[in-house]
C-alpha cells in the first residue's frame, strides 16, 4: 500500500513511541498464580476476547488520550485478543491470535500475561459455540497480515488488535444487527476503535476481571 509522506513520518513517531517505556511496574508481580489458574481454567472451557493493560509503555498513554479525545473518556484497557485452542493439558497448549507491532500472529498464555496489570474476559450477548468457530477461522485467516499503526478499518490489507477482533466477529451473518450499539460507536467516533471501547458497549459484557 503506498502512502503519503505524512503517513510515512506518523508511522515512525509511532513505532519509536512503541518503544518507549518506564519501569515503575518491574518489581511488582502481574497476575497471581492464583488468578493465572483461574485464568487457565477458564480458556479451556470457553472462548472470550480478552482485553488487557500494560500501563508502563508511552503507546499506551497515548492510546487511552486518544480515547479520551474520541469519547470524553480516559481510556483503559491497551489492547485486545482472542484465545483459541480449548483442549489444554499444559499452559503450552494454550493458543490466542492477536496483532502487534510484530503483525498478526499466535501468542502463547506467557506472552499473554506478561507484565500486564489488568485482565479482563469478554464475551458477545449470546454467542454460541459453532459461531465462536466462524469467528475464529475468520481470525486466523488474517494471520501474517502487518500491523496498522494507522488504525485505519478501511484498510484491510494491514491490522491491528481491533480491527482483528472486529473482523474475526464480521463471519457472523448477522453481525450489523447483532453488534449494531457497536457499530454505531464507531460511526460516532469518525471509523476510529480503541480497546477501551469493547468493555464500553453494551453488544459485550465482561465475565471476568482482574486488576493488579
Amino acid at each position: 500500500m503506498k502512502r503519503t509522506f505524512f503517513q510515512q513520518v506518523q508511522i515512525q513517531v509511532i513505532e519509536l513511541l512503541a518503544k518507549v517505556r518506564w519501569n515503575s511496574w518491574s518489581s511488582k508481580p502481574s497476575i497471581s498464580e492464583e488468578d493465572r489458574e483461574i485464568l487457565r481454567e477458564m480458556f479451556a472451557r470457553d472462548y472470550y476476547i480478552v482485553s488487557t493493560r500494560r500501563a508502563n509503555y508511552l503507546s499506551s498513554w497515548f492510546m487511552n488520550l486518544g480515547h479520551f479525545f474520541l469519547t470524553g473518556r480516559w481510556g483503559y484497557w491497551t489492547h485486545v485478543l482472542m484465545n483459541l485452542e480449548d483442549e489444554v493439558q499444559t499452559d503450552t497448549d494454550f493458543r490466542f491470535i492477536e496483532a502487534t507491532g510484530h503483525g498478526t500472529h499466535y501468542s502463547t498464555l506467557e506472552e499473554v500475561l506478561d507484565k500486564v496489570q489488568a485482565i479482563g474476559l469478554m464475551k458477545p450477548v449470546s454467542m454460541t459455540t459453532s459461531e465462536w468457530t466462524a469467528c475464529l477461522d475468520r481470525a486466523k485467516t488474517l494471520l501474517g497480515r502487518p500491523y496498522d499503526n494507522l488504525f485505519n478499518l478501511v484498510n484491510g490489507e494491514e491490522v491491528n488488535c481491533v480491527e482483528l477482533v472486529r473482523e474475526a466477529l464480521k463471519a457472523l451473518p448477522d453481525y450489523e444487527t447483532r453488534f449494531a450499539a457497536f457499530e454505531a460507536m464507531i460511526a460516532k467516533t469518525k471509523g476510529k476503535l480503541t480497546p477501551t471501547m469493547f468493555a464500553e458497549c453494551p453488544d459485550f459484557h465482561i465475565v471476568w476481571l482482574v486488576k493488579t
